[in-house]
């Protein structure tokens, strides 16, 4: 058998002339000549490459030995200056967003191992709560703060904006996680259930200003909410919404200098002062529910300096409906109260209907966003220990002494 050769193997390949052979063998050196010259490119794109790349080098030692003024302070002034961003002790910082400690702590690397390092920044805390927002988030910041504060003095405000049946259920793993630091608490602010309150088992060794609004609070109730105040030395100023007589075997009355209750009944009002008798400055909102009056007590307040009884009316329009104007009026009247100040909150109606129909009211309050610290400064002012008035605080005066030593000490 003949092999065949390579032309026969290959049907499509044909016998060329012989000057399109002459043309490929020309096509060819093009061809090269070509891969020559990019050859010769290629390499001084190299050679410009390798120059920049050693130029880069030398840039980036310059920058990677260079320090930016502000990575250049010291730890302990940048940590000083955070301690100045925040709210002035005692008033307190949320967990998160503006003027919190977490936000300093999300600038960079080293601005964080400051910020988590600095026990102060996490030593007065903020926390408003209902049972729809992300409780067990807000739980482990809450406990994770705490531990961050170290040894600090606390100042803590906690507000649970819900008095459902089942707050209780949700609110005392909040109160339990500051519970735990109580020996630490010098400022505390609490809206809350009088069973959470129960959870707070002390001592308090350093609590000075106790600030309390509860529900959930029963006039059967004859127990005290809880004992742990009495084991608080140091506490002279309280501030409660509404006074309960549970109250009495709650608080260590006789160590008190500054007092303030928003609604205290008249014949409660002796009860309370024949107890507090070291008051410096107090504060009673006054209302009347028709008891009939106890015997008079003589009592004696050697160091007290201011005493203020306010007679005072707050309600929100929508609890006067239908007609409010005429509700509140026969309200006023069967009450037989001399009130010197009205407070109508979330008011969609004139001002000046209010005021004509109750002229006997010499000042009016309208808000249709009033909040509970709002109306507190309204009616009661802001105070420092002496009796001296101060309306620039939201906090109030009212702790302001030691303030600056507790801040030291903290440090």
């Amino acid at each position: 058998m003949t092999p065949r050769t390579e032309n026969e193997s290959d049907p499509s390949v044909t016998e060329s002339t012989a000057s399109e052979r002459a043309a490929d063998r020309a096509r060819v050196k093009g061809l090269e000549a070509r891969i020559e010259e990019m050859k010769a490119q290629i390499l001084e794109l190299q050679l410009a490459v390798g120059a920049l790349q050693r130029e880069k080098h030398s840039v980036q030692g310059r920058l990677d030995v260079y320090r930016y003024p502000v990575l250049a302070i010291p730890n302990e002034i940048v940590s000083e200056i955070f301690v100045h961003f925040l709210p002035v002790y005692p008033q307190r910082s949320p967990l998160l967003g503006p003027s919190s400690p977490a936000l300093l702590a999300q600038i960079c690397r080293k601005w964080r191992d400051i910020a988590l390092s600095t026990p102060v920044l996490w030593r007065a805390v903020r926390l408003t709560l209902n049972k729809k927002r992300r409780l067990e988030q807000q739980l482990r910041l809450l406990d994770t703060s705490l531990e961050r504060s170290s040894s600090c003095r606390l100042s803590i405000e906690m507000w649970f904006t819900s008095g459902d049946a089942d707050s209780c259920t949700w609110e005392l793993p909040f109160l339990q996680t500051i519970a735990r630091h109580c020996a630490r608490w010098e400022h505390l602010k609490l809206h809350t259930s009088t069973h959470s309150l129960s959870s707070i088992k002390g001592p308090l060794p350093l609590l000075r200003c106790f600030r309390i609004w509860m529900f959930g609070v029963h006039p059967d109730t004859q127990n005290s909410i809880t004992s742990a105040f009495l084991m608080a030395p140091l506490l002279s100023r309280v501030h409660t919404q509404s006074y309960h007589h549970s109250l009495i075997s709650t608080l260590p009355w006789s160590q008190l200098t500054v007092l303030t209750v928003e609604w205290i009944v008249g014949q409660q009002l002796m009860n309370v002062l024949s107890c507090a008798v070291n008051l410096v400055f107090c504060k009673f909102g006054l209302y009347d529910l028709g008891i009939e009056e106890q015997p008079r007590k003589d009592v004696a307040l050697p160091s007290l300096k201011t005493l203020i009884l306010s007679e005072a009316l707050r309600v929100e329009e929508a609890f006067l409906q239908p007609v409010p104007i005429s509700t509140l009026v026969v309200l006023v009247s069967q009450s037989q109260c001399n009130i010197q100040e009205l407070c109508i909150t979330n008011s969609h109606l004139p001002r000046y209907m209010y005021q004509t129909a109750l002229p006997s009211i010499a000042s009016f309050i309208f808000n249709s966003q009033l909040d509970i610290d709002d109306l507190d400064d309204m009616l009661f002012g802001n105070v420092n220990e002496d009796g001296t008035g101060d309306s620039t605080d939201s906090e109030g005066d009212e702790e302001s002494e030691g303030d600056e030593e507790s801040s030291e000490e903290s440090d």
